[in-house]
C-alpha cells in the first residue's frame, strides 16, 4: 500500500517525510494492510503548544477488529522506534488517526515521553521475535525471567515453527501489530501483538508480556495462537 503527504491540524508543516519516516510508513501500510497517510503539524495556543507527527491508517479490514487504543499505541512506536534523535527531538508527540470501515473516525495522541520508556520495554519483544526470524532458538531462555517461565522456550518453539514451516514455508519475516496496558497480581504489564507471516501468506499470532516497572525487561509470558 501506498502513503499520501494529507493536512491535519491547526497548522501543516510543509516538509517532506525523511527517509526513516517514509520506512516506517510502508512498514505500517504492510502490517495492517491498509492505506497509510501523515503529516506533520504546529498547535500553539495558551493551553498548548504541540508538533506532531500525524498518521491516518484507513481501508484496513484489520484495524475493524482491535481496539483502537491497541492499534495507535502500536502504530506509534512503531513511529518513534524509526525515528533518528533528532527527528524524535523535533517532535512532541505522534498522533494516530483510524477510519474503520464505516468511516467512524478516532484519534489518539502520545506524548514522545511516554513511547520512550515503553519502546525501551520493547526491545526484548523485537529479540524474541527476531532470533525467531534466525533461527537463533537456543539463544531465547536468555530473555525471560526464570521465575515466571521456569522451563526452557527454545524446544517447544522450535518444533513448533518447524512444524508450521513444513505446512507453510519459510518464515518471511514478523509483524507487530498491537500493544496493551494491564494489570495482574504483579502490577503494570505490557502486551505486544504480532504475527510471524510465512510463505504462502499464512499467518500465526502471539503475544509477549513484559513487567512494566523499570529494570524488569525479561520476558515473563507468552503464547503463540493457531
Amino acid at each position: 500500500m501506498k502513503y499520501i503527504i494529507t493536512t491535519l491540524g491547526i497548522l501543516a508543516l510543509l516538509s517532506c517525510a525523511s527517509e526513516t519516516e517514509k520506512k516506517v510508513l510502508d512498514d505500517i501500510a504492510e502490517v495492517y494492510n491498509g492505506d497509510v497517510s501523515y503529516s506533520k503539524s504546529f498547535v500553539s495556543n495558551e493551553s498548548e503548544k504541540r508538533t506532531s507527527f500525524n498518521v491516518v491508517i484507513k481501508n484496513s479490514a484489520m484495524i475493524d477488529t482491535l481496539a483502537p487504543t491497541v492499534t495507535t499505541s502500536n502504530t506509534a512506536l512503531l513511529v518513534y522506534n524509526a525515528l533518528t534523535e533528532d527527528e524524535k527531538d523535533a517532535y512532541t508527540d505522534i498522533e494516530v488517526n483510524l477510519i474503520n470501515s464505516k468511516k467512524d473516525t478516532v484519534s489518539y495522541y502520545y506524548g514522545m515521553d511516554i513511547l520512550a520508556p515503553i519502546n525501551h520495554k520493547a526491545k526484548v519483544f523485537r529479540d524474541f521475535s527476531q532470533r525467531i526470524i534466525d533461527k537463533d532458538f537456543d539463544m531465547l531462555d536468555e530473555l525471560k525471567n526464570n521465575t515466571n517461565i521456569p522451563k526452557s522456550m527454545a524446544v517447544n518453539i522450535r518444533n513448533g515453527i518447524a512444524a508450521k514451516e513444513k505446512k507453510h514455508g519459510s518464515v518471511k519475516g514478523y509483524y507487530p501489530f498491537g500493544i496493551a496496558e494491564e494489570r495482574d497480581e504483579i502490577g503494570k504489564i505490557y502486551q505486544f501483538q504480532s504475527y510471524l507471516e510465512f510463505t504462502d501468506g499464512y499467518k500465526l499470532s502471539y503475544l509477549l508480556v513484559v513487567d512494566a516497572t523499570e529494570g524488569k525487561d525479561k520476558i515473563i509470558g507468552y503464547r503463540f495462537f493457531d
